[in-house]
């Protein structure tokens, strides 16, 4: 079993809502639609996709099911290079890019490429 510390925990949550996310975009759904398909709402969603609380796992696993996302997947955490590449595809993806979301994504690559792991 792999034992993570507090920074290597992190940068999973952060991986698992940069994961999540970049599969909302690719199926081009918002986080609305995907809150209403999963009986959930997009505050809910929005929180999970910015790690900005602990979510239950019963919504990540939702989530997961209806994006089509490997559940067990979402917990081996990648290398911050491969996070900042889902964090840049998700860039490439989001079609609604004002100037406060391109600083969500600046800061979100500053955040992962600081955590020293």
């Amino acid at each position: 079993m792999i034992k993570y510390g507090a920074e290597e925990l992190k940068l999973l949550n952060i991986q698992i809502g940069c994961v999540l996310k970049l599969a909302r975009l690719k199926k081009e759904m918002s986080q609305e639609s995907l809150g209403l398909s999963i009986d959930s709402d997009k505050t809910k969603i929005a929180r999970l996709e910015k790690y900005a609380h602990a979510t239950n796992w019963d919504t990540i696993y939702s989530v997961s099911q209806e994006l089509e996302v490997d559940f067990c997947s979402l917990f081996i955490l990648k290398s911050k290079n491969e996070i900042l590449a889902i964090v840049e595809e998700c860039i490439k993806l989001d079609k609604k890019l004002s100037k406060m979301k391109i600083a969500y994504y600046e800061n979100l690559k500053n955040t992962i490429s600081n955590i020293k792991i």
